[in-house]
């Protein structure tokens, strides 16, 4: 174990467990302790993918060039990881994590955002279809209105038409009347006209 890690050689597995969690000391603080890993472990200790701990790494080297923090142990013939540069990663994800965070904060931020503008069109447009509703009804209204007022006009007119016929059967039959008068007149008078001189003397027509 380098200088960032106390290494209890005889109990490994005891190291990895606290690795991480941090040691509390006199004063209540935790403190990282780290170790050379594989690539393996810096995925499972930090749950990354095998990829983003690859790019980590890659990021890692060219950033310290002067570094070496990458070797092939010749133990396990992997590619592993000093513990200064375990610490390293470490802060990096920490960043990154940190900055995943601004950005979710930054989107979660524009989401009700444009929550808040979908609910305000979202009133608007329940507002129009109440205007046109509304507006819908009062055309309905007016046009029965129309309706009944045109349909009562020719009522009236039909009743007035009706009226006016019956007053002209009326006086047709009171002109028929008279004529026939005129007529049963005109017939008495020639038959009273054909009759002798001495019976007109005698009956006045």
């Amino acid at each position: 174990m380098k200088k960032y890690a106390k290494i209890v050689k005889h109990n490994k597995n005891l190291l990895r467990k606290i690795i991480g969690k941090g040691i509390v000391m006199e004063d209540k603080k935790p403190i990282d302790v780290f170790y050379d890993m594989d690539i393996a472990q810096i995925c499972q200790h930090f749950s990354k993918s095998r990829n983003t701990v690859d790019k980590a790494i890659a990021k890692l080297v060219k950033d310290n060039p002067d570094k070496d923090w990458k070797y092939k142990n010749p133990e396990t013939r992997r590619s592993t990881i000093k513990a200064e540069g375990v610490e390293h990663l470490s802060k990096y994800f920490r960043k990154e994590k940190h900055e995943i965070s601004t950005v979710e904060m930054e989107l979660r931020y524009e989401n009700e955002k444009l929550k808040a503008i979908i609910e305000e069109k979202e009133k608007a447009q329940e507002k129009i279809e109440e205007l046109y509703k509304e507006r819908l009804a009062l055309e309905i209204e007016k046009n029965k209105q129309t309706f009944l007022l045109e349909n009562q006009t020719k009522d009236e007119k039909i009743q007035k038409l009706q009226h006016e016929n019956e007053v002209l059967r009326e006086e047709a039959e009171s002109v028929e009347q008279m004529r026939q008068k005129i007529e049963d007149y005109k017939k008495k008078e020639e038959e009273y006209n054909s009759k002798s001189f001495f019976y007109r003397l005698t009956h006045k027509f």
